[in-house]
């Protein structure tokens, strides 16, 4: 094998992960100081990268269709990196197995043993990504050996799933948090030492897919991709990795996660107490449709007219109640939600009890204006999407006794007078 060193100068940060490349032998990987060599004799043929976007992660898929040119054997040690990043904020981290879950290497869909090491660098980055803050840098190197035969081919595939990059915060002045974009990179510049860096034959493909059924929005750069319905691709011959650019997808995933959040800290029904209205529709619309947890269910009031005026009354087993919210008219289909009413103004009450005298209680009131939304067949991951927040207390330290809901206004459906509530949902800390 050939020892030729050059210092791996491209990496990825924490919300990316890199290409692979041949590197030096035991004796570089033991020192801790892995660099990349050049691999002149291995032909790199074709070159397949799939990546799939799965909530927080990346599922990735390539193949490295590899020639050996060389007039004997050739063994080789190939490194492949993945960078994460230790900002101010960030400081205390270290390499976590959540970050990589899972890795193979296989020769000719033979497995190949697997070394870890995490090294320690710095690096120097655009201010404005990290937000001026300082950065230093861990790389996580996944190492393994294999040989290829004189004259012969072999195929490497590396298979993994990397969680991708982002900062999530929440305050203590909202329940919800905010979501951050997720990022992840991959470097194509460390293949370019496989034979003179030219690809014969190069395709790429991203399936977004989960992203667009989520109502998520996806950037790519680095290759101009065809985008055929959320799957991405890129194809070409003799694709150049020595100019190539750096590989770089951002996406929302927003409303999928606050529609977990929002699934997760719903309360128990042990710390509801009761639900009353001052009317029900004739029929399946009772009062207890509105905590079921079943959207195809509805409260719909009885009262000549649309409703104005009518009260949802919850009681409580004095819970520190965190966020209040419900789903908007009746959602078990786009005909249901149309042709009935909804909610456009709501009064809210909240019987708040005093932490040091639990006999004494205050009555807290405010009045939200609701958006009229448009429809969507409601999943586990676009929940939020249907969402009205009616109350947000932050950190929910104060204790709820009793809520009181007065409709004020409405929008009108477009055959039927009724207005109707799939469902409220009262959120807290379990």
């Amino acid at each position: 094998m050939k020892n030729l060193l050059l210092i791996l100068a491209l990496m990825c940060s924490l919300e990316s992960f890199s290409n692979g490349g041949p590197i030096d032998g035991s004796a570089v990987y033991k020192t801790g100081n892995i660099v990349l060599i050049n691999q002149s004799d291995i032909k790199l043929i074709q070159e397949d990268l799939k990546i799939r976007i799965e909530g927080d992660y990346s599922i990735v898929n390539v193949k490295y269709h590899l020639k050996n040119n060389s007039y004997a054997d050739s063994d080789i040690t190939y490194g492949f990196p993945i960078q994460f990043i230790r900002n101010e904020v960030q400081y205390e981290l270290e390499w976590q197995d959540e970050y990589l879950p899972g890795i193979e290497f296989l020769l000719d869909g033979e497995k190949l043993e697997i070394k870890h090491q995490v090294d320690i660098s710095t690096e120097k980055v655009k201010v404005e990504d990290y937000g001026g803050m300082s950065v230093d840098t861990r790389k996580s190197w996944h190492v393994v050996d294999f040989s290829i035969l004189e004259a012969s081919t072999a195929v490497l595939s590396v298979n993994y799933k990397v969680k991708n990059g982002f900062e999530d915060w929440a305050t203590t002045k909202s329940f919800f948090p905010s979501f951050s974009e997720r990022k992840m990179s991959y470097a194509f510049g460390p293949a370019k030492k496989w034979g003179d860096g030219i690809v014969s034959n190069f395709n790429v493909e991203i399936d977004a897919r989960e992203v667009r059924r989520n109502g998520g929005s996806i950037n790519i750069s680095g290759l101009q991709l065809i985008d055929r319905s959320g799957i991405y691709s890129f194809n070409s011959e003799n694709f150049n990795l020595k100019d190539s650019k750096d590989l770089n997808i951002s996406y929302n995933n927003d409303v999928a996660k606050l529609s977990y959040y929002i699934t997760d800290h719903q309360i128990s029904q042990e710390n509801i107490k009761s639900i009353s209205t001052t009317s029900q529709l004739e029929g399946n619309y009772e009062p207890s449709n509105l905590i079921d947890s079943d959207l195809k269910t509805a409260w719909v009031e009885g009262q000549n007219g649309n409703g104005i005026g009518e009260q949802i009354v919850i009681e409580l087993d004095d819970y520190p109640l965190s966020a209040i919210c419900l789903i908007n008219g009746y959602t078990k289909s786009r005909g249901t939600y149309t042709t009935n009413g909804k909610v456009k103004k709501i009064r809210l009450e909240r019987e708040v009890v005093n932490y040091n005298d639990p006999n004494k209680v205050s009555i807290e009131t405010e009045e939200v204006q609701l958006k009229n939304l448009d429809f969507r067949a409601i999943t586990e991951t676009n929940l939020n999407s249907m969402v009205s927040v009616v109350g947000d207390y932050g950190d929910g330290f104060v204790k709820v006794r009793k809520i009181t809901l007065t409709i004020l206004e409405v929008y009108e459906g477009s055959k039927y007078s009724d207005t109707c509530i799939s469902e409220i949902l009262l959120l807290g800390y379990k």
